[in-house]
């Protein structure tokens, strides 16, 4: 037993060092296949390490208290842009493709009797129920939601409950990214406003496209061009997935204060679109938990149905954002943490530097994310280490509201031995291997053109 404990840690690390090795002799198929693995670990390591699933569960609660000022604002935007209802017309299209997906779900080698097949449809259509009776309440609350009768305190508290989420998914998409520095606040208000917008018109224009797609009219016409039946109807019955993974797009670009890539954030939300459809359609067929709060709660059954299936998106959310980090940063991400040499230290600390200090003279912000599209040399691990040394010891100054970078004092003479330091240290014994160690450092501060008394070495 002790042995095949002891193994599977080995196992993954003989896995993990094969993926995060480079072969040049590899073939291409070899190569696919590392990069395939090394993405699955990259997404397993900082699922756990982002704690995703707690954050999920807090996105979850943070939502659900803020769901009718979100949908109350959102549905004010479409009815000012002439969409009416639409925002509760998609949410009940949505259902109904939930609904009939589920019905047309085969599990692989059941094959259920009359009796049973009619159990599962009525429990299949209590479980819609259950999310249109959920959906009822919350269209209920919207619309006796009136803006000219809360009066200016209400408003602002109804915009607070919306940046309140926005900036609870914000830092999480930071997390995910490792963004240290979020958005100034006048930023993100501006920010959070123009997605209010976008947001509602967007899913008005995926329903009004949905809409003309499901015309008959134009299904006899695509019958020139798909003579298939059975793609037809397979392209309707993906046209929720495509709208989820647009909206999704539209969240993995623009909440992370970071520049995210165009093709890693298609590959994320096409992922977590797939996944969120499958998965909720598999738990709406296979009536999961129904039965048991349907015995336990009752009439109240809705609300924990409701808030697992919030829980479920919210995961599926957060992993496709996952997978788009991954894909974006395959080439370098550290699977195994090393120790880095102290020679690629001291040299990120001077480019670190030096890109500080130009930015000063030039009368230019620059930010640790700056730094990191500067210097693509270096891993945002060593990156980090090397910038907290450095403020540590004083070179180098973080502003606490702007997290702008500064020097912390004149480009003077020493400026090389203390970086040195830095990342060396001073602590040496009085030995002779002590003795030669502070020689070295003198010899190298020396070779840059600086010279230092006896002092400086203890």
């Amino acid at each position: 037993m002790d042995s095949s404990t002891s193994e599977k840690p080995s196992r993954r690390l003989t896995l993990t060092s094969w993926a995060a090795g480079n072969s040049p002799s590899a073939s291409f198929l070899q190569k696919k296949i590392r990069n395939a693995v090394r993405l699955i670990l990259i997404i397993i390591k900082e699922f756990g390490a982002n704690n995703l699933s707690l954050r999920s569960a807090a996105l979850t609660y943070t939502v659900l208290l803020s769901l009718v000022p979100v949908l109350a604002m959102s549905t004010a935007v479409v009815k000012g842009l002439g969409g009416g209802d639409q925002l509760k017309k998609a949410a009940y299209a949505y259902i109904d493709t939930l609904e009939t997906s589920s019905s047309s779900l085969k599990v692989p080698g059941f094959s259920p009797s009359p009796e049973e097949t009619g159990t599962q449809e009525k429990g299949t259509k209590t479980l819609t129920a259950h999310l249109r009776s959920a959906a009822d309440t919350l269209f209920d609350y919207v619309e006796r939601t009136s803006f000219t009768t809360i009066g200016t305190i209400g408003m602002i508290g109804i915009l607070l409950s919306v940046i309140l989420v926005l900036n609870h998914i914000e830092s999480a998409m930071n997390c995910i990214w490792k963004v240290e520095n979020g958005r100034p606040l006048l930023r993100k208000i501006a920010d959070y406003l123009a997605l209010l917008i976008l947001m509602p018109v967007s899913i008005n224009v995926a329903f009004a496209a949905s809409a003309f797609l499901k015309n008959p009219a134009l299904a006899a016409k695509m019958d020139l061009f798909i003579p298939f039946i059975w793609l037809q109807t397979l392209l309707l019955k993906l046209l929720p997935v495509f709208f989820i993974a647009f909206t999704l797009y539209i969240i993995y670009i623009f909440f992370p204060n970071t520049r995210v890539k165009t093709l890693p954030a298609v590959f994320g939300a096409i992922l977590a679109a797939l996944l969120w459809f499958t998965v909720q359609n598999i738990y709406i067929t296979l009536q999961i938990g129904v039965a048991k709060y349907n015995a336990i709660y009752g009439s109240f059954a809705t609300l924990p149905l409701f808030l697992v299936w919030m829980y479920l998106g919210w995961i599926f959310i957060l992993t496709g954002a996952q997978v788009a980090y991954g894909i974006q940063n395959l080439g370098t991400y550290t699977l195994l943490r090393k120790k880095e040499a102290p020679s690629l230290q001291l040299a990120a600390a001077f480019d670190i530097t030096d890109c500080i200090y130009i930015s000063f003279l030039n009368d230019t912000a620059i930010l640790s994310t700056d730094l990191y599209r500067q210097l693509p040399h270096y891993s945002r691990t060593v990156l980090k280490e090397v910038l907290t040394r450095l403020q540590d010891t004083g070179i180098i100054h973080c502003s606490s509201t702007t997290k702008q970078l500064l020097p912390a004092a004149p480009m003077d003479p020493l400026r090389s031995r203390k970086i040195i330091k830095a990342i060396f240290g001073t602590e040496t014994p009085d030995t002779p291997g002590g003795q030669k160690s502070r020689e070295i450092m003198a010899m190298a501060a020396e070779a840059v053109g600086e010279k230092g008394t006896e002092s400086d070495h203890h």
